[in-house]
């Protein structure tokens, strides 16, 4: 994420990490990212947001949430992206919060 806000300026990205006190280490739960061109574009959008989620498959046992929109030439135009370890209504509220305060404003 670091080299996607290094050659993207301005991307915004947030983390969910958990902390336990009895392991030294940070816990993964939830990354949200949304470039900037996307964010600003946004206003040029119709107003209805697609959101939709997909599993990657193989090794890994995670979730990708997509907010897309529907841009004044009638093509797909992503707005938000989350990676999460599982689909919960905790995570979708998540999702959501994040886009409604970064993008939609």
């Amino acid at each position: 994420m670091v080299a996607l806000q290094h050659f993207n300026p301005r991307t915004v990205v947030e983390w969910k990490l958990d902390h336990s006190p009895n392991i030294p280490v940070y816990i993964f739960r939830y990354v949200f990212w949304a470039f900037k061109p996307s964010i600003d574009s946004f206003v040029h959008c119709r107003p209805v947001i697609f959101i939709d989620e997909t599993y990657v498959y193989r090794n890994y046992d995670i979730k990708i949430l997509i907010a897309v929109e529907i841009d004044a030439n009638g093509s797909t135009f992503p707005l938000a992206f989350a990676i999460c370890a599982n689909e919960s209504q905790q995570t979708w509220t998540w999702f959501l919060n994040h886009l409604k305060q970064h993008v939609v404003r």
